[in-house]
């Protein structure tokens, strides 16, 4: 299979099978700690952490003995590359990858769209909404014409938004549900929940980010139903019956989606069952080994990170031709006099003295000079590439480079010359893996 679909599958699989492992690991977490959902954010962003593109060996590599031995400008033993594709193979490969990422983005604009919509809708409804005057709490408040659970709407003017049933509760339970959403203001629980509502909508093909943000609006419930208990002083006996009577004067509605609001559609019936029990008997709230838990996995994911990124990124950055336009004279393997018969190293690509030579991927410059390897090989360029793989470029008319500098795939490093032994201007060229030479045209299209 082509690498450019391969990198990104393992990149894929590596993520689902990290955010499974995280999902039950926060799951076990939050039932010592079920008021905390911080753990839900820890997880998330532990479960990308292996994916991201740290772990980059910046150091300068280390030069192949192949290339310091004497008489290393010939091969001392031929290896074919295990990487092969056929073109057709590759139009192939590049045809499903470029479906797969259409794919994603028609996904992608539906999800947002019905988010944007239903905000919209949102919009309209509060268009219909009156003022509530008897209001305790400085946020404003708007009463709406239909049957809900109170919640938060809005990003920088946030409003209280109360269904139309609220003025029949007592003023005591009326104390209750504001406090409880005013809470929800003061942690900023409205913006989390639409930060998470646009994450699910941009990675809908990983369902434990699902799975994750409503393990963080039960998480959230449980911390707003503590702190409005705990600073508002209501009894914890009246919280409850408060509770009750909003699920069942809003059990037959759907709650407003991607709000923050005192009953949710994300919370199950164990749930609540669970909540009950927080507001009358609260666990601990204080996490006294939770850190150090996330602390290891931190550290393990980053380490695997490190280890992998070889692996992952291999192929995700384009092979390039060293030359735009060339004609081959010398291919690898070949045997000739000039060479006292030994087999040809790299294979020698003619074209006019002053062409540009690219890189043919991204890495670090090891060698840019004439002098660290065989003077036969003139002015030359040694990188060192994430995958494993190294290129050279020998006989350079002048080096645009220095050693230890990264570049890009496709930049350019010189030009053709006639430096060192040569018969004629032309670029010579190599590719290494695990410091044995390769055939080029085993990577390479050089057409």
């Amino acid at each position: 299979m082509d690498g450019s679909l391969i990198s990104p599958l393992l990149i894929l699989t590596l993520w689902l099978l990290t955010s499974f492992v995280l999902f039950n690991i926060g799951k076990y977490i939050t039932k010592k700690y079920p008021a905390t959902p911080a753990i839900w954010w820890a997880t998330l962003i532990l479960s990308a952490l292996p994916i991201l593109p740290i772990g980059a060996n910046t150091e300068v590599g280390a030069i192949p003995k192949v290339l310091l031995e004497f008489g290393g400008y010939v091969e001392q033993k031929q290896q074919q590359a295990a990487q092969i594709s056929a073109q057709n193979m590759q139009f192939s490969f590049d045809v499903l990858f470029y479906i797969a990422v259409v794919l994603y983005f028609v996904v992608v604009i539906h999800k947002l769209s019905r988010f944007y919509s239903s905000w919209r809708n949102m919009h309209r409804l509060l268009m219909t909404s009156k003022p509530f005057e008897q209001s305790t709490t400085p946020t404003l408040c708007v009463a709406v014409p239909i049957t809900c659970s109170p919640f938060v709407f809005g990003l920088l003017d946030s409003k209280i938004i109360l269904p139309n049933y609220f003025s029949q509760l007592s003023p005591e339970q009326q104390h209750t549900l504001l406090c409880h959403e005013a809470t929800h203001i003061h942690h900023k629980d409205h913006i989390a929940l639409l930060i998470w509502s646009i994450l699910r909508c941009l990675f809908w093909f990983n369902p434990f980010i699902k799975k994750m943000e409503k393990g963080f609006i039960h998480a959230m419930e449980l911390r707003c139903d503590l702190k409005t208990v705990r600073d508002c002083d209501i009894n914890k006996k009246d919280y409850a019956i408060t509770l009750m009577a909003v699920l069942k004067r809003s059990v037959a509605t759907r709650s407003m989606p991607n709000t923050a609001n005192f009953s949710s559609d994300a919370l199950s019936l164990e749930d609540y069952k669970l909540r009950f029990q927080q507001i009358i008997q609260p666990q601990s709230s204080k996490p006294v080994y939770l850190f150090a838990l996330l602390l290891l996995i931190t550290c393990s994911l980053g380490v695997a990170n490190i280890k992998a990124r070889p692996v992952l990124y291999a192929d995700l950055d384009r092979w390039h031709n060293p030359l735009s336009d060339f004609v081959i004279s010398s291919y690898y393997g070949h045997i000739s006099e000039f060479r006292h018969l030994k087999p040809h190293g790299g294979i020698d690509l003619v074209a006019p003295v002053g062409t540009p030579v690219m890189a043919v991927l991204g890495g670090v410059v090891i060698v840019a000079d004439a002098s660290t390897l065989s003077p036969n090989l003139g002015n030359v360029v040694l990188l060192q590439h994430e995958n494993g793989y190294q290129s050279l470029y020998a006989h350079l008319d002048t080096i645009n480079v220095t050693q230890g500098m990264r570049i890009k795939g496709g930049n350019e490093i010189g030009t053709l010359g006639a430096s060192g032994r040569v018969t004629g201007a032309h670029l010579h060229f190599e590719l290494l893996y695990q410091e044995q030479r390769v055939n080029p045209l085993g990577i390479l299209e050089l057409k």
